[in-house]
């Protein structure tokens, strides 16, 4: 064993940092008891629940004497857990049997409902028990820093019940795809912004493993865990944080990899797997590196009190993009290939990471082609019909593609444009040319105002009408019948027209731009009258 104590930056966490891969997370009880209120050990957990069983003897008598009926059987590094485990099942059967009894009531759970979708009172008591979670005021500064920690996992694994996890990562819009119990094991995963909680979770109280029977069903499967892990994701480092060196969890776990792990690989582990020991009061780092030959592998140790320090280290890593924004490419770019491909609809598409969210929708009735490059290599320079469709479907080109787009159409010619000025000071863009900005103050100018627009109707086509059903039916040339609707556009709501418009107007747009299609001046007019009724006057 090699021990030596730095402060700051150790050469683990340097190690891990400078190899700049994502790692796999995972979290024992010990990192709820750090932030939450009123989190209880394994133990004071069973005793909170003895008391409300009226026992005569105490559960200190009752888990002497399991002890020494375990004394020849169970190894010592096993002995504490296995009389846990029995009396969190001896506890489980009294409490159930004092439920139906009708001695214990639990709100929220009826005897029906228990019997009849087969919930265990006692689970039931203690997902409600762990729901909720209050984090400590001392740590609020703490636990901004283990978010952003939590961030950078690739993959987080926990035997904790409570939410924690997932509610600090949903505060920061980092939304992991959740597995309960071992599901997800058994299945294909994306193996990136994941949560798997493997001893169960609070709003599936029949998931939660705490009994004895409990863990030898979870054991039966639990070499799926290390198995899926290590043969998905070999390249990311591995730590653990919340767990005693001496907890059951961690050492089947390690104990769990090593039975997956080729020989010649083993003396690599003590720097892919990383355990941090809480010391209290301890600010600086101690390293460690420990060759466990009771199963057979090799593991880092960092002891230490200063989990902020650490957060700091880790959340240096950077790939780019977050563990969830990869999972989002992933998931949402397979969708595209898929029900675009199969569609005959690939052609191009540039998509930045604050867009992931509504990709699927935004791209459903586009042509699309998914492309890998340097950001600086790909611009994308529309024509009219692209930026009108795009326009109505309510998505919205980079400012940058689309200021350019205004700035240098002939001008006097009409289009939308001013839900693109609304929002940005044109004047102080950058990307514009002077001569550019000179060109869209002209347009705001000459267009910016439906008053201005209205009076470009043809005389002949300024007739009143209080129905667009009633224009439509006229007997007129289509030029004619958009003026008329261009020129009582405010006597009509704007879903109204909107709806007009994707019916009736962009398909022709779509298919007779190219051939100068008589009508088109009247269309874009049109266009230019529904975008100002819907988002202002501009000046």
């Amino acid at each position: 064993m090699t021990d030596r104590k730095v402060k700051g930056d150790t050469n683990l966490l340097k190690d891990i940092i400078d190899n700049n891969s994502y790692p796999i997370v995972f979290i024992g009880s010990g990192m709820s008891k750090r932030y939450l209120k009123d989190f209880p050990t394994w133990l004071d957990l069973l005793e909170e629940y003895w008391k409300l069983l009226g026992e005569e003897k105490s559960i200190f008598s009752y888990m002497r004497e399991l002890k020494k009926e375990l004394e020849d059987s169970v190894s010592d590094n096993e002995k504490d857990f296995a009389v846990n485990t029995k009396t969190a099942s001896y506890i489980k059967q009294k409490y159930d049997d004092l439920f139906f009894d009708g001695v214990i009531k639990i709100d929220g759970l009826d005897q029906s409902t228990a019997f009849h979708n087969s919930i265990s009172p006692f689970n039931f008591s203690l997902a409600e028990r762990f729901k909720n979670p209050v984090i400590k005021d001392e740590m609020r500064e703490e636990i901004d820093l283990y978010t952003k920690f939590l961030s950078k996992a690739k993959v987080i694994i926990t035997t904790n019940y409570d939410t924690l996890t997932e509610d600090l990562l949903y505060s920061i819009n980092k939304k992991p795809t959740v597995y309960v119990g071992q599901k997800g094991f058994f299945d294909e995963t994306r193996n990136w912004s994941e949560l798997f909680k493997i001893h169960g979770d609070v709003n599936d109280p029949n998931s939660i493993i705490i009994t004895e029977e409990d863990y030898r069903k979870y054991d039966k499967n639990s070499i799926l865990i290390s198995a899926k892990i290590l043969a998905n994701l070999i390249n990311s480092p591995i730590i653990f944080l919340g767990y005693s060196l001496t907890d059951r969890n961690i050492q089947k776990l390690l104990s769990d990899f090593s039975s997956q792990l080729p020989n010649d690989d083993l003396r690599k582990t003590s720097n892919r797997i990383t355990v941090v020991d809480y010391q209290e009061g301890q600010n600086e780092f101690t390293e460690q590196i420990v060759n466990n030959p009771s199963i057979n592998i090799s593991h880092s140790i960092i002891k230490t009190d200063n989990y902020s320090e650490l957060y700091r280290e880790i959340i240096k890593i950077d790939q780019g993009l977050s563990p969830y924004e990869v999972s989002l490419f992933e998931s949402k770019i397979k969708n595209i290939i898929v029900t675009a491909g199969a569609n005959g609809k690939l052609s191009s598409v540039l998509v930045a990471p604050r867009d992931l969210e509504t990709m699927p929708e935004d791209v459903q009735n586009k042509h699309l082609v998914v492309a890998l490059g340097d950001k600086k290599n790909i611009f994308v320079n529309p024509g009219f019909v692209d930026y009108v469709e795009d326009y109505f479907d309510k998505t919205s080109f980079l400012p940058e593609v689309a200021l350019k787009f205004i700035a240098n159409e002939t001008s006097n010619a009409r289009f939308p444009f001013v839900k693109y000025l609304k929002n940005i000071n044109y004047k102080e863009c950058r990307f514009l040319r002077r001569k550019e900005k000179q060109k869209i103050e002209t347009r705001i100018n000459n267009m910016g105002t439906l008053d201005k627009l209205i009076k470009t109707v043809n005389k002949s086509n300024q007739r009143e009408y209080d129905s667009l059903d009633k224009i439509l039916s006229l007997q007129l040339y289509k030029t004619s019948i958009l003026e008329i609707i261009c020129y009582n556009i405010k006597n009509f709501s704007p879903e109204e027209i909107l709806s007009y418009i994707k019916k009736d107007i962009l398909p022709v747009i779509r298919e007779n731009y190219n051939n100068s299609a008589p009508e088109l001046s009247a269309q874009r007019k049109l266009l230019l009258a529904y975008d100002l009724i819907e988002n202002g006057d501009i000046e």
